[in-house]
């Protein structure tokens, strides 16, 4: 793994090269943080199976993103294969529609990256041609004091349009009390959901944890809200630091949130689609 260090934190960032037993077809390769470390408090991020040191890679832990389009998914038999961005080649081996990389796990050939490496920042790009599709592919991890800023920037290269369906997937410890986090535009639960759910939200407008529910079977809820055509501010609750802070620089096309009985995420969307020679930059930044 890299790290970026300074004195009070160390961010260990997968290795696109040495660390592909990691890595699976769901999550970026390139830029994928894998823990938040304080120097005098310890670990700061989980996952869903955390703290076993070789996780599903599907499941994985820290604070990695995922695209979620892939290429060619709609026409590709049993036994073909698809494109996923940031991650290559990925054997499709179930008929479950529509697809999606939980039931196509077999990556035949990870894209290649190159690394540019130092202390607090570092840089891996890399690019793909998968039939009428192509693109490159840039990710940028930043150290700035407690902040971690994860950028990435992608241009679409081929002949057909590139769907970007892109969310982050941070994964907290829960906190210590009912409160988990909560979000800088209005939200709600579906009122046909809320009843199951394993969330509610209080009058204070934090998400919050209903201890009677079943956690170890997981529970993910979209969340409904309406689009302001603001960046998203997170309020995360945390067991060590009280609060961590996430600020996107787009707003969300989607908002779902997802826990089990290890640790918790929120989930925000980017959604776009990129003309030939047209790109996009979009970044979260995290406050530890």
């Amino acid at each position: 793994m890299f790290t970026l260090e300074n004195d009070t934190l160390a961010v260990s960032i997968l290795d696109p090269e040495n660390d592909l037993d990691r890595c699976g077809s769901r999550y970026c390769v390139g830029g994928y943080i894998y823990q938040v470390t304080d120097r005098k408090r310890g670990p700061l991020l989980s996952g869903p199976q955390y703290p076993d040191p070789f996780p599903d890679v599907f499941d994985g832990q820290g604070a990695p993103d995922m695209f979620v389009a892939a290429l060619g998914a709609d026409a590709a038999p049993v036994g073909g294969e698809v494109g996923v961005i940031g991650v290559g080649r990925v054997r499709r081996s179930s008929p479950v529609e529509p697809f999606s990389v939980r039931h196509n796990p077999h990556v035949i050939e990870f894209v290649p990256w190159t690394v540019e490496a130092g202390p607090t920042a570092i840089t891996m790009a890399t690019g793909h041609t998968f039939g009428p599709w192509a693109y490159r592919l840039t990710r940028q991890v930043e150290l700035h004091g407690r902040t971690l800023l994860s950028r990435t920037h992608i241009q679409s290269l081929g002949e057909a349009p590139l769907p970007i369906v892109w969310f982050a997937h941070p994964f907290f410890p829960w906190p210590a009390g009912p409160e988990i986090c909560r979000f800088s535009i209005p939200v709600n639960l579906p009122e046909q959901e809320a009843a199951r759910s394993g969330y509610y939200l209080d009058d204070a407008g934090y998400i919050c944890r209903k201890s009677d529910y079943d956690w170890a079977r997981g529970c993910y809820q979209a969340l409904d809200f309406r689009p302001t055509g603001d960046p998203l501010v997170v309020e995360q609750r945390h067991p060590v630091l009280g609060r961590v802070t996430a600020e996107t620089d787009f707003p969300p096309s989607f908002l779902p949130i997802w826990g089990n009985d290890r640790t918790f995420s929120f989930e925000p969307y980017f959604q776009t689609e990129l003309a030939r020679h047209e790109a996009a930059t979009w970044s979260i930044r995290y406050q530890f």
